[in-house]
């Protein structure tokens, strides 16, 4: 790109490096799984929402948190089913414990319309 072609050979080489690594990365994630937390996971799309995510075999933990108290009780009863993934549900003052080392985030939490 305007420059000598050695810089714009180093330049693509560099790029295509880059890439190369990206994806070698995210492909190694995907393989090792996915710790995720759902903000908002007590409510009516959260709780089917966390339950299909922990039915997922690419999330290999699940964190749970909603600012009602019946938070914990979702994550026991995902608890039950049968995966490879461990759950742990969390309410209150507990948010940041809740995404802690989490890859991804999803929050279906809101105010249900009228």
């Amino acid at each position: 790109g305007g420059g000598s072609p050695v810089a714009d050979m180093l330049s693509t080489a560099r790029s295509t490096f880059t890439r190369t690594v990206m994806r070698q990365a995210v492909v190694a994630q995907q393989q090792r799984g996915f710790k995720v937390s759902v903000l908002g996971a007590a409510g009516g799309i959260g709780q089917p929402l966390s339950m299909l995510l922990k039915l997922n075999p690419k999330v290999t933990e699940l964190s749970c948190y909603d600012v009602a108290p019946v938070t914990p009780g979702v994550a026991a009863d995902l608890s039950h089913c049968s995966t490879n993934s461990k759950c742990v549900g969390y309410t209150g003052d507990d948010l940041k414990k809740s995404l802690d080392g989490c890859e991804v985030v999803v929050i279906p939490a809101g105010v249900p319309r009228k």
